[in-house]
């Protein structure tokens, strides 16, 4: 007998039933030659900290019993929740007709670290074998059958997910340990690899648009009337466009004085747009998120799993948890084949036709798993969430073995007075793989004009506009932040390192998940944004590093370098913990006369802390006994709101400044006038009384003199000064 481990009892069901596995038992099928079990999730995980001492690490956190890291090997034991299903694993297992395993766990890391757990606490002793497949049809599973890989090619993969593991539960129960004890005030602060630089995101784009200061430009438009109708056109001087001042535009506006103008050029071209590229599971997250509101990336992720492990019948899409946008170029019979079956019926199938070409077919791009796409598989009886996924998906695929939509660009420069005003438009000839998406374009029409035809001048008018602060964050553009450290950069490009990110595509909708649940960000609509919480904590917490996105990328670099045999587990383990004895100890001794000496008990039950009544007795007395609570100093209530008014970089600024735009800036030009400076005194004096007594601010003649500030909203609705002069100082 051979013995199938699958990651999940669904995809045991598939492979048994094509195995033809038919006898259902208690956790297995079993059947021709065959058993096919299964794990949920994963059964085995690290020891909890009080399981290596539970007289010295039971029941409380205490400073002094930190930073932890055993001084044994890392031990394991089973999910208590789950303990049935091990104990049938680990029989079989041991079963005397078992000639070898075939571990078909998801082909990734996670999956990998599921089986190797399995194995080693089962102390199991027979040959392992692996399955690699990224789809779970039985056209799949008989060419992974009969191309089994050795366990031993499997190691480094084993590695990575091994060090992630012990990475992530060193940095979890030392940081949120010691950082709860000195900043939480009995509130729990959870600390993690992913989590911290996640927050991080949120709060330097709040803080962006927080100080963000509009400025005003100018730009110049022409009407124009031709033969054939009327257009309109702005101004360019070279490539620019925009004034800095109304004086620069009001002087070429003034120095034109004809009634028509001139084609100076006239040009025509035409240009192709291609369907955008596959989807890897953070684009896909991105483009269901946006387009539909009760999704969030975890909901996406969860429907792509029930998918992938299909009912019993085959999977209906490839791996979900993919980072690549192509497919490798070994692919290519599987995806005509699949594309075959997808099109039949289609009203539009004439015009898919199968290609292997660079835009879809790369192997040098895929890092480990190919993009998501369809199976040949046909699903029927889906949810309609899994439709909308499904359906998402497909068209994407279908999409790109269609012709490109072609534009034709019109560029019209009209000459009045030799100044050039520059007209674009763009006409949409051929849908190409549009259709898949039945989207109607807007033309931008314009009349048609020929080269050095004489136009009218309707009239040419100023226009006033201001540069707008960042977008707040969405599920869509966080997931790619994420992926990409932050940067700026489309979909495809590869400048990015392999590897380098913030989380992986298999575990950032969990992430997010979770700063939402631990309340370090609120989402309002679409839009995420920083809470008070996480705000303090991002300001406060003073081990950067676990912020800064460029570090946690290099983490995860390291752990993908494992994975490909260029890195050794061993170094970076050593490195993490070099890192935990020097971090724990910074925050130990962070504002020495405000160390914590409480100790907490965390009760599971009701997910709170409460003070133990006695004290460590190697922690210092200390008359000031209360660690620092992560909040800012209010200066007062916002006039317009009520929220609290603080203290930032910039200036003074309501909590709520995004809704309300209260806030007095440091470098403020009334008062720069002065020669004075906004400070908290005057500033809590504004909120409490409306007004600010201010002594010696100095005239433009040099006179000093005392006066009476009101700071109020004025009627272009921004806020602005009143002053009453109370009496001369000096002269």
């Amino acid at each position: 007998m051979k013995l199938i481990l699958a990651e999940k009892p669904s995809v045991a069901k598939t492979i048994a039933s094509f195995l033809g596995a038919k006898t259902r038992c208690d956790g297995y099928f079993e059947g021709n030659g065959y058993i096919v079990t299964y794990a949920v999730g994963h059964l085995v995980g690290l020891y909890d900290m009080k399981d290596y001492d539970k007289d010295r690490y039971s029941g409380s956190w205490r400073m002094d019993n930190f930073p932890f890291i055993p001084n044994e090997k890392f031990k394991f034991k089973v999910d208590s929740s789950k303990k049935k299903q091990f104990d049938i694993v680990k029989k079989l297992l041991h079963r005397d007709d078992i000639e070898y395993i075939i571990n078909a766990t998801d082909n990734d890391r996670e999956g990998e670290l599921i089986s190797f757990l399995i194995f080693l606490l089962a102390k199991n002793k027979k040959p392992v074998k692996r399955i690699l497949v990224n789809e779970w049809t039985p056209e799949d599973i008989t060419r992974g059958i009969n191309n089994l890989k050795d366990d031993c090619d499997m190691r480094n993969l084993q590695a990575a997910g091994y060090t992630r593991l012990i990475t992530d539960w060193l940095i979890g129960i030392n940081f949120t340990s010691v950082a709860t004890l000195k900043y939480g005030n009995g509130k729990l602060l959870n600390i993690g690899r992913v989590i911290l630089p996640t927050v991080k995101l949120v709060y330097d784009r709040d803080m962006e648009i927080l100080n963000f200061i509009p400025k005003t430009y100018y730009e110049i438009e022409g009407h124009f009337k031709c033969d054939n109708g009327e257009y309109k056109g702005k101004y360019i001087k070279g490539k620019e466009s925009k004034f800095d001042t109304i004086e620069e535009v009001n002087e070429v506006i003034n120095s034109i004085k004809s009634d028509t103008g001139k084609i100076l050029d006239k040009k025509v071209s035409m240009s192709k747009e291609y369907a955008p590229k596959l989807f890897s599971l953070t684009s896909l997250q991105g483009y269901i998120t946006s387009k539909y509101s009760n999704f969030t990336s975890d909901k996406v992720l969860s429907v792509c799993q029930s998918l992938y492990e299909g009912k019993g019948k085959g999977g209906y899409i490839t791996y979900p948890r993919t980072d690549s946008i192509y497919l490798e170029e070994s692919l290519a019979s599987k995806v005509s084949q699949a594309l075959d079956k997808l099109k039949l019926g289609l009203p539009y199938e004439d015009k898919i036709k199968f290609s292997k070409t660079k835009r879809v077919f790369d192997s040098s791009k895929v890092d480990s798993h190919s993009a998501i796409t369809p199976t040949y598989i046909i699903p029927n009886n889906l949810s309609k969430d899994e439709s909308i996924v499904y359906n998402a998906i497909k068209d994407r695929f279908i999409a790109n073995f269609m012709p490109p939509a072609e534009y034709e660009n019109t560029e019209i420069k009209t000459d009045v007075d030799s100044n050039i005003f520059l007209t674009k438009g763009k006409v949409l000839k051929t849908k190409g793989y549009l259709e898949v998406y039945n989207k109607e374009e807007k033309d931008d029409l314009l009349p048609i004009v020929n080269k050095d035809e004489i136009v009218d001048v309707i009239d040419i008018k100023p226009l006033t506009k201001q540069t707008t602060p960042p977008k707040p964050y969405t599920e869509d553009t966080l997931l790619k932040a994420m992926k990409n450290c932050g940067k700026n950069v489309s979909d495809d490009d590869t400048t990015v390192l392999s590897g380098y990110s913030i989380g992986t595509s298999a575990t950032r909708a969990d992430v997010l998940k979770k700063i939402l649940q631990v309340g370090y960000v609120n989402k309002k609509g679409k839009s995420y944004a920083i809470t008070d919480l996480g705000k303090n904590l991002v300001e406060i917490f003073p081990v950067k590093d676990l912020l800064d996105v460029d570090y946690t990328g290099k983490l995860e670099k390291s752990l993908s370098d494992i994975q490909k045999g260029t890195f050794t587990r061993k170094e970076y383990l050593t490195n993490i913990m070099n890192f935990i004895y020097s971090n724990v100890n910074l925050i130990k001794n962070d504002s020495p006369k405000n160390i914590s000496t409480e100790n907490y008990i965390y009760n599971p039950k009701t997910k709170k802390f409460t003070k133990e009544s006695h004290k460590s007795s190697s922690e210092p007395k200390s008359k000031n006994t209360k660690s620092p609570s992560i909040t800012n100093e209010s200066l007062g209530k916002c006039p317009i709101c009520q929220s609290d008014v603080v203290e930032i970089e910039k200036g003074y600024i309501c909590n709520n400044y995004k809704e309300c735009r209260f806030g007095i800036w440091k470098n403020d030009k009334f008062l720069e006038y002065y020669k004075k400076k906004p400070n908290k005194t005057m500033v809590k004096s504004i909120l409490k009384n409306g007004q600010a007594k201010v002594k010696s601010l100095t005239s433009k003649q040099g006179n000093k003199f005392d006066a009476i500030l009101k700071y109020s909203k004025k009627d272009n609705g921004y806020f602005g000064w009143d002053i009453e002069i109370e009496k001369e100082t000096t002269k």
